[in-house]
């Protein structure tokens, strides 16, 4: 990954300075390089069991983040398998950051705190692979969110 550590917190436990760092780079990523003209803070970010995982802060910005949510009581998953629990969202890494492991090492650190819980994610399908290497399998047609080609994915519980 980097010499970054992982770091998580409610949002309750955020301070202003580590709110401020993620807000700027969810922005930098999904409103200015990506141009999602989507409401970004849908105001899930503040559920009590929602969790904010990211890599840098305290002595450097933020370069990498990930939200963690429960699902609505309709989410996608395929047929046949346990309703996921978990939901992974908002990814993002800085662009100056990406290749290095970054996204990776937070899906595993969630992963390590919560992998024995079924997940599910809708992936942009052009990094889908980080993913499939985390254990995650397709599902569904691939759609459009954003003008951004999605795909569902699915992890069953350790």
């Amino acid at each position: 990954m980097s010499e970054h550590s992982v770091r998580r917190a409610r949002w309750e436990h955020l301070t202003t300075d580590e709110l401020y760092d993620i807000v700027r780079l969810r922005n930098r990523v999904f409103a200015l390089e990506q141009r999602v003209s989507a409401e970004d803070f849908d105001g899930r970010d503040r559920d009590p069991d929602t969790e904010h995982w990211w890599v840098g802060g305290a002595d450097g910005p933020v370069v990498g983040y990930l939200r963690l949510v429960r699902p609505a009581p309709d989410e996608p998953h395929p047929a046949g398998t346990a309703v996921p629990t978990r939901v992974i969202g908002r990814v993002a890494t800085h662009p100056d950051h990406r290749g290095q492991g970054i996204a990776g090492g937070l899906v595993a650190a969630v992963l390590g705190s919560h992998g024995a819980e079924p997940f599910v994610l809708h992936a942009q399908q052009y990094v889908a692979g980080l993913y499939e290497r985390h254990g995650f399998v397709r599902f569904g047609a691939p759609y459009d969110e954003a003008s951004i080609t999605h795909v569902g994915m699915y992890r069953p519980g350790a």
